[in-house]
């Protein structure tokens, strides 16, 4: 009833508007919401909404706004139940100055502590601060949890240009065609389970992209692992997962990168130009995983935690997955802290970079198979174009793993079709691309 006060009173505006009669209609609204409004207001700029309870009683339409007051700080969670439509999505973005919007909705009995979550389509969420959902994780099941969460059906929606702090899940989607890009989760050393750890993303359906993000600080103890959580999980077994793109995020100081979880299929998954200095494992593999393609990233493994975590490699494989392709990848480790690889299969490597911090000399002819265990894990040997040499980054101890001219990386991977690099500069800058994350530019 709400809305169609506002409707008729929008149309009334307009047929007395000199434009009617030359077809300028435009019925998208914009709404305001602050913590200096009240609920009786209109929603305008001038008289803005206060509560959260406002927009989940509201009826939004394709191509409208809900701007919130920079500097405002709202507690408890909305459910958006409209969709927008292509081309018109409904956003909900800031409006003003200072500090982003906060969110934080600490009780999980209150939307399982998710401070939006989604259920329609075509949906934008931007440059929005959440805190604090929920304060102390008491679920017992993480498939509900997330300060934004985006449910079964809610599809073709985007969450970008957020910070998420102190959340045990920040972003969860069972949506297809999610993007999540630019968004900044970091800080939070609590527990899910006394087994579980905290997980910046979580992505249980298909054709979904996680791209540009930065992920930070996302580790806890673990009474069965040492310590669990990491920066992204493939999860929920009750859902096949196909097409999938990971690319172009850092992820510093998190139990992990990608962890799949789930014995259903995993199939076209691509996962290229991140920058990756974690504990625990780069990718982790659980279930059988078809046509997965890992290319130009940079893994830094120096990192490990006081006492040693059950899975301290590179990378694992539970599964014969045999149809995976590794390539144009540098791999750094510390061998008193971590190992190469683990693997119940055997897969494809192509034109990657190896270097043990102790940097080992290669033993005689007769033990070059013990000299590969070494460097690149049980079982595995140099493929096509693989390379074992310090990488010469531009500065390793201050973590600037840009490529100096003379690294071996420079001008050494294969042409897998990317023109941008991890900080978008283009690709080849040389005579063929480098192997990394990083393209080194000309001077």
């Amino acid at each position: 009833m709400e809305r169609r006060r506002v409707l008729f009173f929008l149309l009334v505006v307009l047929i007395f508007s000199p434009n009617f009669c030359d077809g300028a209609i435009n019925l998208q609204s914009t709404y305001y919401v602050s913590n200096y409004g009240s609920d009786d207001n209109p929603g305008t700029r001038d008289l803005p909404w206060r509560t959260l309870d406002k927009i989940s009683n509201f009826d939004f339409a394709p191509g409208d706004t809900v701007f919130f007051a920079r500097g405002s700080r709202f507690r408890g969670g909305f459910i958006i139940k409209n969709s927008g439509q292509p081309g018109k999505p409904i956003t909900f973005t800031s409006y003003g100055h200072g500090a982003q919007p906060v969110f934080t909705n600490p009780r999980y009995s209150n939307l399982n502590g998710n401070a939006i979550r989604i259920s329609g389509s075509y949906i934008v969420i931007d440059g929005l601060y959440f805190h604090n959902c929920p304060k102390s994780p008491v679920c017992e099941d993480i498939r509900t949890l997330g300060a934004v969460f985006i449910s079964v059906g809610a599809d073709h929606n985007i969450v970008q240009n957020c910070e998420m702090t102190k959340t045990p899940n920040g972003i969860q989607t069972y949506g297809r065609h999610t993007l999540i890009t630019k968004n900044y989760i970091h800080d939070n050393n609590v527990a899910i389970q006394p087994h579980w750890g905290p997980v910046c993303v979580f992505v249980c359906t298909s054709n979904n992209e996680v791209s540009y993000n930065r992920f930070e600080n996302y580790s806890a103890a673990s009474n069965e692992y040492g310590h669990d959580g990491g920066a992204i999980e493939i999860n929920d077994r009750d859902f096949p997962k196909d097409n999938i793109k990971i690319h172009h995020n850092f992820s510093y100081r998190n139990q992990g990168f990608i962890e799949f979880v789930g014995r259903v299929k995993q199939n076209n998954m691509i996962i290229h130009h991140n920058v990756c200095e974690d504990y625990q494992s780069f990718i982790g593999f659980t279930g059988p995983c078809t046509n997965m393609r890992i290319e130009n990233n940079t893994v830094i493994r120096t990192l490990a935690h006081e006492q040693p975590d059950s899975e301290d490699v590179t990378f694992w494989f539970y599964y014969d997955n045999s149809d995976l392709v590794f390539s144009n990848n540098i791999f750094v480790y510390d061998p008193a802290r971590i190992e190469p690889v683990f693997s119940r299969g055997i897969f494809t490597r192509k034109n990657n970079l190896y270097y043990r911090l102790d940097n080992p000399s290669p033993f005689d002819s007769a033990n070059y198979s013990a000299f590969m265990r070494l460097v690149v894990g049980g079982g595995a040997s140099l493929g096509k174009g693989d390379k074992i040499g310090n990488p010469l980054f531009v500065d390793f101890k201050n973590r600037d793993y840009r490529l100096r001219a003379d690294s071996p990386a420079v001008d050494a991977g294969a042409d897998l079709g990317y023109k941008l690099d991890f900080e978008n500069n283009p690709i080849p800058a040389g005579g063929a691309p480098d192997i990394g994350a990083y393209e080194r530019q000309k001077e």
